[in-house]
């Protein structure tokens, strides 16, 4: 999806000479000739990722892009993400990216730019999508592990290794929980404390050490695991142990049983269907486009609210005019 006249692409899935990276994730990121992100989306991006040059801004700063003027504020989604605010004759158009509207351990609701035309993410555009208050989630959480660790059982979480992980063990540092990282998970977890975000105790699964003493291979010694979804030889090793995704997807009936779970709880890195509908609400757009997930649904739930609203669709990629 680009915009016309200004010659930006915003996430686009091959590589452009000009686009807007929303954040780290490897579905978001490709290697284009110019990419405007924050310092710390740069930072998490793998070389092969990485774009041939940036534009670096940080969250609130606004800058001259062509003939508009681009800022930046939080998304809320994990380290360095933004949603990308574009300004141009008094037209203001905003593109959220992956967003997260309600943060556990007291954190404010992220803000939501005013905006003539709204480009929103459809990931759980559903209405069957609704979470619960993520600090009861988190204390959930923390209590399955205590249980399972009292009974000499390691309990293992199935998280994204960029950003759900660390934003996971934030989550739950209040509970004084120790942690031992899937080797996936270690650089991230390096980049979120070298971005100066303290994590709770950790160690590298293999024995590689984190904050805490080295110890033997494989064994995780009353922490608790995480560890990404797909590919989990590390935790095999493990004797006693329960398996939990942590997801929005765990308000699909069964589908953590794919990934090998045991269990699951519905914490999410994204906004639910409801959190979307207020983020329409908030921008006070006019127009609304739909995107990633389910698209239609959104838009159609949007219009249903008296919101004139849009799917778009990969293979359309439609230029919108700010």
């Amino acid at each position: 999806m680009a915009l016309v006249d200004h010659d930006l692409w915003l996430d686009p899935l091959t590589v452009r000479e000009r686009a807007f990276v929303s954040h780290a994730h490897a579905d978001h990121a490709r290697r284009h000739r110019l990419a405007v992100m924050t310092p710390d989306t740069l930072a998490l991006l793998p070389r092969h990722r990485r774009p041939h040059r940036a534009r670096l801004l940080e969250l609130g700063e606004a800058a001259e892009l062509g003939a508009a003027t681009v800022s930046l504020h939080d998304a809320g989604h994990m380290l360095g993400s933004a949603q990308l605010l574009v300004e141009h004759e008094g037209h203001r158009l905003l593109y959220t990216g992956d967003l997260k509207l309600r943060r556990p351990g007291g954190a404010p609701e992220t803000p939501v730019p005013r905006a003539d035309v709204l480009v929103i993410e459809s990931t759980y555009g559903r209405p069957g999508f609704r979470f619960p208050d993520p600090d009861s989630v988190v204390g959930e959480i923390a209590r399955w592990c205590h249980q399972l660790l009292e009974r000499e059982t390691t309990p293992v979480l199935l998280a994204h290794a960029l950003g759900k992980a660390q934003e996971l063990m934030r989550a739950l540092a209040p509970y004084h929980l120790r942690f031992a990282l899937d080797p996936r998970c270690v650089p991230f977890a390096r980049a979120y404390e070298a971005a100066g975000l303290n994590l709770p105790d950790w160690e590298e699964l293999d024995g590689q050490e984190g904050a805490a003493a080295p110890r033997a291979r494989g064994a995780a010694e009353g922490r608790v695991v995480l560890a990404p979804p797909a590919g989990k030889r590390a935790i095999r090793r493990l004797e006693r142990r329960r398996v939990a995704l942590v997801s929005g997807w765990a308000q699909a009936p069964h589908f953590w049983r794919v990934f090998g779970a045991d269990c699951a709880f519905p914490l999410s890195d994204h906004c639910d269907f409801f959190d979307l509908i207020e983020v329409a609400e908030r921008s006070g757009a006019a127009k609304v486009y739909t995107v990633h997930g389910f698209a239609q649904e959104l838009a159609h739930q949007l219009r249903r609210r008296g919101i004139e609203a849009h799917p778009l669709h990969l293979s359309e990629q439609l230029s919108l005019p700010v």
